[in-house]
C-alpha cells in the first residue's frame, strides 16, 4: 500500500500531494484544465502564453478600429 493523498509517481519525480475535493487548490486546477481545454478548442492549445496574449490583443485592436470607423462614418 502506499501513502495515502499521494498520487503515484513515474521513475525519477518525486511525490505530489494531491488537494482535497473542494479547496482552493482543487478549484484552481479545474479553472486551469477549462481554459486549456477552451484554448485547445480553439487551436491555441500547445502555444506559449504570450502567443495567445499577442493574438487577443490583435483582435482587440481590430474591432475596436472597426467600431471607430463605423462610428466615424455614422
Amino acid at each position: 500500500m502506499g501513502s495515502q493523498g499521494e498520487r503515484r509517481t513515474r521513475k525519477g519525480k518525486k511525490r505530489t500531494h494531491l488537494a482535497k475535493v473542494g479547496t482552493h487548490d482543487a478549484a484552481r486546477a479545474e479553472q486551469h484544465r477549462e481554459r486549456e481545454a477552451i484554448a485547445d478548442t480553439m487551436g491555441f492549445g500547445r502555444t506559449p502564453a504570450w502567443v495567445r496574449w499577442t493574438a487577443l490583443l490583435v483582435a482587440a485592436v481590430i474591432v475596436i478600429g472597426g467600431v471607430v470607423t463605423l462610428v466615424a462614418l455614422a
